[in-house]
């Protein structure tokens, strides 16, 4: 006796109704009895294999581990007959299960058990590669949004360059231009060096900027040769030569022919060639030194003193200010306002004469020069609104714009030193003719001076025996 699934030959199967694969009529199916013939395997069966005319005559048959009848391959759809829509889901853990069909069937109609499928291998998903076009996009979009900043950046920055620009049109503007007049230069000077500019700074309490004695000069040199700014301040007490006039002191070069005899008398005696001067009365120091914010100085008991002197008798009646205005209690470490600070630089009876009042001339305009490095752009249009009408200059609109331009940057890219002509060993003290003190210069020798600060930078060792004389 032999057993399929776990029955004998004469035992049948149990017969479970399933009204989907049962009842269906098989008049027309196309029955054919000659194919009616038990399979070897199954002599002696009561039930016998039903076989239709139009299924496929091959059979597979399961291997000895798998228990149930053979499986005939699957039948086409039948005509008419509407398929069920397959849905697009994710196989689930029971799809390895197939139930039962008439495939299945077991001689004489009966079911056979459920065959189990093995289980599917889900795939991994695999992970799109970016096609080459997207990311084309992605750095065409990289590249649009760095476009768009730079281009933002470059319209912001001529904007200020606009604004500056007018801003700077419009003061120089209100500037009093002075043609140059006609020059009187000893022959055998030598031509202006083009590495080097020269703007002589003449400082003077006249109201029009042409009258009166100069109270300071200082010769601001921008080299290319060692990329320096030196401010040389001239001693006011040089006996010197003035054409046309004899001998003087420097200062009264320019109470008798102005700015352009005061440059002749430089260039004749010392040698530096000088082609452009700006001239600053009080009123514009002041309201330039108050757009800065100011000074930071170290002052002496005696030097509150002298200041608060100077404040009643000369700055405060100019400015049209209380005779008692801004005084200081005492000495110390101040932030001086324009006042004060033009006060400072006035002091003369304190101290070596008028080698210290050059020395802190040269100290407040140095610390005015730093200040205009970090100047606010919201401080300049005060600045040149309130000091510009108080200057004159022979420098052309269009000189000065360019000049506007470049003063800044080299004030931050150029070393900046400084120079007090003559130096110590260069002079003696004499008496003129007329009584005065003054001071018999080596022309030569400051000169020479004059030509190692513009072409090599002054050492710091006689930086400082300047400072201190």
């Amino acid at each position: 006796m032999s057993k399929h699934n776990g029955l004998s030959d004469t035992q049948e199967l149990p017969r479970v109704p399933d009204p989907e694969y049962w009842e269906e009529p098989y008049e027309d199916d196309g029955y054919d009895p000659r194919l009616d013939t038990p399979h070897p395997r199954l002599q002696g069966a009561a039930n016998r294999t039903n076989a239709y005319a139009d299924d496929p005559p091959r059979l597979e048959w399961p291997d000895d581990s798998q228990r149930g009848s053979p499986q005939r391959q699957a039948r086409p759809p039948r005509q008419g007959i509407q398929q069920p829509r397959q849905r697009l889901q994710q196989p689930s853990p029971h799809s390895s299960i197939r139930r039962a069909s008439y495939q299945d069937r077991l001689p004489g109609g009966e079911k056979s058990m459920p065959y189990r499928r093995p289980p599917q291998q889900i795939q991994p998903e695999r992970r799109e590669k970016v096609p080459k076009q997207r990311k084309r996009r992605r750095r065409r979009r990289h590249h649009s949004c760095l476009r768009h900043i730079i281009l933002s950046v470059i319209s912001l920055a001529l904007v200020l360059f606009l604004l500056y620009s007018g801003i700077v049109m419009l003061a120089i503007r209100q500037i009093e231009y002075r043609e140059t007049g006609t020059r009187q230069l000893t022959s055998g000077i030598s031509e202006s060096d083009p590495e080097v500019r020269n703007i002589l700074l003449i400082g003077t309490d006249s109201r029009d900027g042409e009258s009166g004695r100069a109270d300071t000069m200082i010769v601001l040199s921008f080299s290319k040769h060692n990329h320096s700014v030196t401010m040389t301040s001239l001693m006011r007490d040089s006996y010197v030569s003035i054409p046309n006039h004899g001998t003087n002191k420097l200062n009264a070069a320019f109470a008798f022919g102005g700015a352009t005899l005061l440059m002749d008398t430089i260039v004749n005696n010392y040698g530096i060639p000088i082609d452009d001067y700006i001239c600053i009365n009080f009123k514009a120091f002041v309201h330039i030194a108050d757009a800065l914010g100011g000074i930071k100085v170290e002052i002496s008991d005696r030097e509150a003193e002298e200041i608060n002197v100077i404040l009643q008798s000369e700055v405060n009646r100019i400015m049209g200010d209380d005779p008692m205005a801004d005084f200081l209690p005492s000495g110390g470490t101040f932030t001086l306002n324009g006042k004060q600070a033009l006060a400072y630089a006035r002091i003369r009876h304190v101290g070596n004469a008028d080698f210290e009042r050059t020395e802190r001339q040269r100290t407040v305009l140095n610390k005015m020069l730093d200040k205009v490095k970090h100047l606010s752009p919201t401080a300049i249009p005060k600045m040149l609104g309130t000091a510009m009408p108080e200057l004159t200059t022979n420098v052309p609109q269009s000189s000065l714009y360019l000049l506007s331009l470049q003063t800044p940057v080299k004030l931050i890219a150029y070393d900046m030193q400084t120079l007090r002509l003559p130096a110590d060993g260069t002079y003696s003290d004499q008496t003129a003719p007329d009584g005065q003190m003054v001071l018999a210069v080596d022309f030569d020798a400051n000169h020479q001076l004059y030509l190692q600060a513009t072409q090599n930078p002054i050492s710091k060792e006689s930086e400082n025996t300047e400072t201190n004389k």
